[in-house]
This record gives C-alpha cells, sequence and structure tokens, in this order.
C-alpha cells in the first residue's frame, strides 16, 4: 500500500490563508479531495494523511468530515490547543474518531523559540501518549535545539518532524 503521509485540503479564504504569500501565489485557491483523486488513481496512490493547515478546532472537524466522505484518506492530523485546561476533554472528544492519529501545531510561527519547551504545551504533550497519538512538529532549522530537548522528555511519544524542518536550501545552507 502506498501512501502520501502528508496532504492538506482548503477552501482558500485570502485572510484566513494570508500565509500563502505571493511565492506561493499559484497555490491560491481551493484544494479539496475531488483534484486529488484523479491523481492519486493515476500514479497508483492508495491513501494520505491529511494534515491541518489552520489552528482551529474547526479545522479538525472540517478535515474529518473530508476523511469521512473520502475512504482514500486514511489519517487526520488535525489542531487542537495543547495549552488549554480544557485539553483531556478535547483529546478523549477527538478519540471517537478512528482517523485522528495525531496533532501539531504550527511551532514555526511562534516568536518564542523555545515555544516548545513552554511548561502548558509540555503538559499538553504528554496527554497524547494515552489515546496513542502522533505529534507532527513543524519547526525552522533554528528551532532544532529546542526540539532535540523536547523529544527528549517524551521518550515513548512518536514525533513527526514535518518538512524535514524545512532547510534553508535556497540560501545554500546545508550544514546547520
Amino acid at each position: 500500500m502506498i501512501i502520501d503521509s502528508h496532504q492538506h485540503f482548503w477552501k482558500y479564504e485570502p485572510v484566513k490563508h494570508e500565509w500563502i504569500d505571493d511565492n506561493m501565489a499559484t497555490i491560491r485557491r481551493d484544494f479539496l479531495p475531488s483534484d486529488l483523486k484523479k491523481v492519486y488513481k493515476e500514479n497508483g496512490i492508495d491513501g494520505c494523511v491529511v494534515v491541518q493547515a489552520d489552528q482551529t478546532l474547526a479545522e479538525t472537524d472540517f478535515l474529518l468530515q473530508l476523511a469521512s466522505d473520502n475512504d482514500f484518506i486514511k489519517g487526520v492530523v488535525g489542531w487542537v490547543d495543547l495549552r488549554v485546561d480544557t485539553i483531556d476533554n478535547d483529546l478523549e472528544k477527538y478519540s471517537t474518531f478512528n482517523k485522528v492519529k495525531g496533532f501539531r501545531h504550527v511551532v514555526q510561527g511562534e516568536p518564542d523559540h523555545n515555544f516548545l519547551l513552554r511548561s502548558d504545551f509540555l503538559r499538553g504533550i504528554s496527554k497524547l501518549e494515552k489515546h496513542d497519538y502522533s505529534y507532527d512538529i513543524l519547526i525552522f532549522p533554528h528551532q532544532l535545539g529546542a526540539t532535540l530537548e523536547f523529544v527528549k522528555r517524551f521518550p515513548n511519544q512518536k514525533f513527526v518532524i514535518d518538512h524535514i524542518a524545512k532547510p534553508y536550501i535556497k540560501d545554500g545552507f546545508f550544514d546547520g
């Protein structure tokens, strides 16, 4: 079975998706499962894991609806606010959906380079293992130091480093 491990879907909204800057203008449009079905069929891809592109519970619910309507969506990596006191309730709610595989936070956009090490965030991460959820780490290379310290705190947690931490390839910097 061949699975696309990281796929995004959205109904494009200029304000909501302001992160799609002029360098990415070609993706300023809706991307939905209907756009992908034919491509997958032509290339022998059996399915995908869809990953959140917006940090709201509505986004997670949107992805779950798409997964319910499309069998080729095999898993969902959604978003919950891991810092809130109600995290147990949120995780319990999503545990009723078999396709929820994990969560992520857009750490690359956080002004605090040590965001992953904040006590409230660490407390939320500590709750994921109970539900066998993975955590996708979305960072830039300058955040790798904090990330290493972060993952060492959770030896039994499943982690994915999205986009190989977005190395600065276009700048010619590979060593870091």
